[in-house]
């Protein structure tokens, strides 16, 4: 296991221009991008998230919840997983002694779940609007997160919950926040 930190510096939120988002993936094209900066003050590279994998959105205190971890809140016992199939997550090596900076794209809506009949649950959208301070959770480690060969998902999704440590910071990030 990962002995050393990995340090975050600060985080700098912008808007993307219009011929960035034209240019972007269909996957890629939200209309802000937080750039986080992140330090290594090790011996050994380490290996950092940079796979958003849940979001969060508290509309009263401005606060953004991103997860770059596999180690998010549980589902709520009304969602059931039918089917599981983890992804590796895209990630960066930050060399020792070195910085590099996470480019993270920030949704424009958050889909809250909302009590319903039938199934028991409906969804409501809500736009992210102003954002004072962005709350991280980013994995890293001193190896690379893969897949081993023959790995059922279950022994997948096992080894990304275990794999590494996890830095975390509240942030108020320069830049544009509305």
């Amino acid at each position: 296991m990962t002995t050393q930190p990995l340090n975050i510096l600060g985080a700098e939120l912008r808007r993307r221009s219009a011929e960035a988002l034209s240019a972007a993936a269909p996957c890629d094209r939200e209309p802000r991008q937080l750039l986080v900066e992140v330090d290594n003050p090790g011996g050994v590279p380490l290996h950092v998230w940079t796979s958003r994998r849940a979001y969060e959105y508290d509309a009263a205190s401005g606060v953004l919840t991103l997860y770059l971890t596999e180690r998010t809140p549980a589902l709520p016992d009304t969602i059931k997983m039918i089917s599981d199939h983890p992804r590796t997550p895209s990630q960066v090596e930050v060399p020792p002694h070195s910085r590099a900076t996470l480019e993270l794209g920030v949704p424009a809506v958050i889909r809250r779940r909302v009590p319903a009949k039938g199934l028991g649950m409906a969804f409501v959208e809500q736009a992210i609007t102003r954002i004072d301070q962005v709350e991280l959770h980013i994995q890293f480690a001193d190896t690379p997160f893969d897949k081993p060969a023959g790995a059922t998902p279950e022994e997948h999704r096992q080894r990304l919950r275990t794999q590494g440590e996890l830095a975390r910071a509240t942030i108020s990030p320069t830049g544009t926040k509305e």
